[in-house]
């Protein structure tokens, strides 16, 4: 049964879909997080106005959580403020935090509320089955354990994601870590070539940011999160543009033409003023021979539509070009793509990395090809592992690739050497 207020599952269902859900955890050895996520002094919504309006954020939560989450998920509302989000099938603990980092990015604005503005914020806590628990009422606990152990530690604004005690403390000598490694330069840039799958040569290069802690490779996708929370993401972000330009204009002087991407942080193409910034840097370091492609999240276009539309436009007069990061991961609303301005869909790894053994996959990869060609779009594909998908990818019609099969990402002059190589091999 939905709850009557906000549509979505009450607290009996929640307990019969996630039961269900674990015994499936079971039975086919996969893994599902619990997110329990809370929406912050919500009792002072109520005092300040009224509780029709407090029914009115409540709703409007309820419908951020239920876009927000892919198809197979599951949202309850599970108390007063409280809500949960089931994610089933996932990978790792990664996943689950992204999911709930995306939550706190959607939440960065203003609701509209009949004449009120109204900005809302949460705490998360995070559970996993079959790691924290092997029942629905003990993952309910631990995910509510969780929560509570954020918001103790003052983090109920931002990032106040943790699945215990540990991985908490964790996340915080991260952030700790990172201050240092500010200070310190320990922020690279690797390059991942990109071939053409047509003439199977290196047509460019997607720029990635690595970081090395005590030693160790940290994930940008436990990393970035975090920097973005402390602040550091927009000096970060120009020192990655400036830095690939730079790059970028030593090897066109030796090796001519190179399309070279940068991914952008969906909050950053308003609030950094991308298009004067990115100005900037091209007069700095551009030639007619780089390329410069900015990948841009779908969720980037949730807050502010027409603003953002207008910034990716002008960027594209300066020649820069647009690509729409991880294509098909369910952020897109056919109504608004024919108003995209961009110029490059780059479909998502997970629908490549299967796409010789899953067909329904490959149906939805020809559909998108097709769907950006039809409006003019280069069709990118990232995650190839192997020959065959290598192979099929160019006959389907993806004009570009990338992926451990042609090359790992590697280092600023490792990817100089490698393009000089490359070169020698092709005389």
């Amino acid at each position: 049964m939905e709850d009557k207020l906000t549509k979505v599952y009450d607290r009996e269902t929640f307990f019969t879909v996630l039961a269900k859900h674990i015994v499936t955890v079971h039975d086919h050895k996969t893994k599902l997080a619990l997110l329990v996520i809370d929406i912050n002094h919500f009792s002072h919504i109520n005092k300040q106005y009224d509780y029709s309006i407090g029914d009115y954020v409540l709703k409007s939560f309820a419908q951020l959580l239920f876009n927000a989450k892919r198809s197979q998920d599951y949202v309850a509302r599970i108390g007063d403020n409280r809500f949960a989000l089931i994610l089933v099938n996932i990978m790792n603990t990664g996943h689950a935090t992204l999911a709930a980092q995306k939550i706190l990015r959607l939440l960065d604005v203003h609701f509209q509320i009949k004449d009120y503005k109204i900005s809302i914020d949460a705490t998360i806590g995070i559970a996993l089955c079959p790691l924290h628990a092997s029942r629905a009422t003990g993952l309910l606990r631990e995910a509510e354990e969780a929560l509570s152990i954020a918001r103790k530690h003052d983090k109920s604004i931002g990032a106040a994601i943790s699945v215990n005690d540990d991985e908490l403390s964790e996340h915080w000598d991260i952030e700790l870590d990172i201050e240092e490694a500010f200070q310190n330069r320990q922020f690279k840039i690797y390059y991942q070539p990109k071939f053409s799958l047509t003439t199977k040569k290196p047509v460019g290069a997607e720029a990635l940011l690595r970081w090395k802690r005590r030693g160790q490779f940290v994930s940008p996708d436990i990393f970035v999160p975090i920097i973005e929370k402390t602040g550091h993401i927009k000096p970060l972000t120009g020192w990655i543009i400036n830095s690939v330009l730079r790059h970028s204009s030593r090897w066109t002087k030796k090796w001519g033409p190179l399309s070279v991407s940068v991914n952008i942080p969906p909050d950053l193409i308003i609030k950094l003023d991308l298009k004067d910034f990115v100005h900037n840097a091209m007069n700095l370091w551009g030639d007619e021979n780089i390329t410069l492609v900015l990948e841009i999240l779908e969720r980037s276009f949730v807050d502010d539509t027409e603003k953002c539309f207008q910034i990716l436009r002008d960027l594209q007069s300066m020649g820069v070009q647009i690509s729409i990061d991880d294509f098909g991961t369910g952020y897109s609303s056919l109504a608004y793509f024919k108003l995209l301005p961009i110029d490059e869909l780059k479909i998502d790894q997970s629908f490549v990395f299967d796409l010789n053994k899953d067909e329904a996959n490959a149906k939805l990869i020809h559909l998108m090809v097709q769907l950006g060609h039809n409006f003019n779009l280069k069709i990118v594909a990232e995650g190839i592992e192997d020959k065959a998908t290598f192979e099929r990818l160019g006959t389907m019609g993806c004009d570009v690739g990338q992926g451990y099969y042609m090359s790992k990402a590697m280092p600023e002059k490792e990817f100089g050497d490698w393009l000089e190589t490359f070169a020698g091999l092709e005389e």
